[in-house]
């Protein structure tokens, strides 16, 4: 079995504050002309309670005797530390080939209202009799992600602008690209779904 496990740490930097200890009137200054106030550069306070972590676990367990085979694949699992109500993963599937062995992609997209931060994408080849499991993951966040995605999952983005993948217009249009959308038989393999386990099994 593959498994795969990743905590992503999001810590906040600390917000300072400036205290001036300097005092002219201590100093018997008084009667000095005041000079212009120095204007203060704007900067955004950040505060501690925004720190937390996205983890994200998921399996590939495959089973193979002589001519049947098993694949079992447990979708990405994601935890959003201290989440707030905006932070949401959304899991597209895509069947990329069905012949002469099925190819299966799928990605799991991080969205925090309704912005893009990043995705965990992965890729399989399903083994035709006595061949071997390959697969490929991506895992990327940030702002480079927006075209990495486009190019490791060409079938999500189709032409659109990475962007918006989180997008309400987007999860509308994308909602038949999901597991439980996915054909219930394809030549010799057959795929069930189960939504409570968030789990996938191809059967030869």
């Amino acid at each position: 079995m593959l498994k795969s496990a990743l905590l992503l740490l999001l810590a906040a930097v600390p917000a300072h504050s400036l205290q001036n200890d300097f005092d002219l009137a201590s100093l018997g200054a008084g009667n000095l002309p005041a000079a212009a106030p120095v204007p203060q550069p704007e900067f955004q306070r950040l505060t501690g309670d925004k720190a937390g972590y996205i983890q994200i676990s998921s399996a590939v367990k495959l089973k193979v005797d002589k001519k049947k085979g098993e694949l079992t694949v447990t979708f990405p699992k994601v935890d959003f530390g201290d989440a707030a109500p905006g932070d949401k993963a959304h899991l597209f599937v895509k069947l990329l080939r069905e012949t002469p062995s099925p190819v299966l992609s799928w990605a799991t997209v991080l969205c925090s209202d309704g912005h893009y931060l990043g995705y965990k994408g992965s890729t399989v080849g399903i083994p035709e009799e006595g061949g071997s499991l390959s697969i490929s993951e991506t895992l990327a966040l940030g702002s480079y992600p927006k075209l990495l995605i486009a190019r490791t999952h060409p079938w999500l983005t189709a032409g659109e602008d990475p962007a918006a993948v989180c997008s309400p217009a987007f999860l509308e249009k994308m909602k038949d690209v999901r597991a439980e959308t996915l054909p219930a038989k394809v030549g010799n393999y057959s795929f069930e779904y189960n939504p409570r386990k968030n789990t996938l099994k191809a059967r030869w």
